[in-house]
């Protein structure tokens, strides 16, 4: 009897045993779903000139922001030794904002951080692309502790759509060759600009904002050009004075490193009104304007292949961005 007594017990003690660990089990919460997806990631080569792009399976999970979770995982850096990464580290992304086909990234200060102009370039770029390389996303607006991104200008970068693979290096000429076979027309896209003209006294140049349209696979010597082209139309507002002769042409226009070479026609010389402030107005005019493009930091302006020299500068070598000669 005891021996029967004894067997009970122990049956309805690994009974209530099974029966707990079922329902431990059951009250385990479930890891939520998880998809992989594929993604490229932009870096920059090894020589820091030129994005790159590098494969990744990015494990997404359910509910998760995929667009911080590809972000983290490039801040992380290359698997590949010989790419680079221009974003520090210490970068965190506290979130972002999808606005239709718009996504606003906001970070914290450490993004600034880059080490030179050209880390900056193709940090921003490789931040953009990666962003951009979703269908559904055609801009990126970086905000930095909540505030706009800027340029080396001090005015926010505003929303950035996707990069070119490598900054141009080529010289774009003023006529095309006669002999290269018609193509047909890239589509367009519309680009804001800032340029610069005198006051009316001569002593600053003052920003003016335009629209303008440009081939989308347009290079970056033929941006620059269309952008002096638009100084040599002179300014909109009235109050504003132009700064190039309106008989002035752009011959050529070549871009190495971070630095632009504009060469003119001759009545950049033999059309000028003279004198040292207008000297000073078309230097600064053209010099701030093209600095406002994240690759160009310096400018060399030759006509017919010498050295400007209106009044009193022969503009024998590239000069960089004069803030002070800027109202504000």
């Amino acid at each position: 009897m005891a021996k029967r007594l004894s067997l009970l017990l122990a049956a309805l003690l690994l009974a209530a045993v099974l029966t707990g660990c079922a329902q431990e089990k059951e009250n385990v919460p479930q890891r939520p779903e998880q998809k992989t997806q594929t993604v490229k990631l932009y870096f920059a080569s090894e020589d820091n000139e030129r994005l790159v792009t590098e494969e990744r399976q990015i494990a997404l999970k359910a509910g998760e922001d995929k667009y911080t979770t590809v972000l983290q995982a490039l801040i992380k850096g290359p698997e590949n030794d010989n790419y680079r990464v221009n974003i520090s580290p210490n970068t965190r992304v506290y979130g972002t904002i999808k606005q239709d086909n718009k996504l606003i990234v906001d970070v914290n200060d450490d993004f600034t951080r880059f080490d030179g102009s050209m880390a900056e370039i193709l940090g921003i770029a490789a931040f953009v692309n990666t962003l951009t390389q979703f269908a559904e996303i055609d801009e990126v607006k970086i905000l930095v502790e909540g505030e706009e991104l800027k340029g080396p200008s001090g005015m926010p970068r505003g929303w950035m759509k996707t990069f070119p693979m490598q900054p141009e290096t080529a010289v774009e000429q003023s006529r095309p060759s006669a002999a290269a076979p018609a193509k047909p027309g890239p589509s367009q896209v519309k680009r804001n600009v800032t340029l610069y003209f005198a006051n009316q006294d001569a002593t600053k140049v003052v920003p003016e904002t335009r629209t303008i349209s440009v081939p989308s696979n347009i290079t970056t010597a033929g941006y620059i050009k269309m952008i002096v082209s638009e100084l040599i139309k002179g300014p909109r507002n009235s109050d504003l004075r132009r700064t190039i002769p309106a008989e002035a042409t752009v011959r050529s226009v070549a871009v190495k490193d971070t630095t632009a070479y504009v060469d003119f026609s001759s009545e950049m010389h033999s059309k000028h009104s003279g004198g040292a402030a207008g000297e000073s107005m078309t230097i600064n005019s053209i010099i701030n304007t093209l600095t406002e493009l994240d690759n160009i930091n310096q400018v060399q302006i030759t006509v017919e292949g010498k050295p400007l020299s209106i009044e009193h500068v022969v503009m024998d070598k590239p000069q960089g961005r004069n803030a002070h000669m800027i109202h504000h």
